[in-house]
């Protein structure tokens, strides 16, 4: 196996927190990799109707996925959403999507390629 070069995520926190057990950083991965999808989906879907109330839950469960598997600048980027989604007025998120929708991308392939490569037993 060749190492990867992780850019969008950082597993060493999780794998630290959980005592260096490999196999429990894994099943949390593959939670993300099963999870996180339909709830990007379901956010992508709020910002295109612009639905604050919709972006703001579905930002902050992001978040807090993203968070866990050491994807920061999308963590960053959802926080952000997030807090447009709470300004009075709620200030539209459309400008970020492309951006936000190729990070995510980005992001799930390298925890896809983490459950599916790094976190095996040899």
């Amino acid at each position: 196996m060749t190492e990867h070069p992780y850019h969008h995520i950082n597993p060493e926190p999780l794998l630290e927190a959980m005592g260096g057990d490999g196999a429990a950083c894994r099943h949390m991965f593959g939670t993300f990799a099963k999870s996180a999808p339909a709830t990007f989906a379901r956010l992508e879907q709020a910002i295109a109707a612009d639905d604050a109330p919709q972006v703001k839950r579905e930002a902050h469960s992001l978040k807090s996925m993203t968070a866990l598997v050491g994807a920061g600048p999308l963590t960053d980027q959802l926080k952000a959403i997030e807090q447009l989604s709470r300004a009075e007025p709620p200030q539209s998120a459309r400008p970020l999507l492309a951006e936000l929708k190729a990070l995510f991308n980005a992001v799930a392939a390298e925890v896809n390629h983490y459950v599916e490569q790094v976190g095996v037993p040899h």
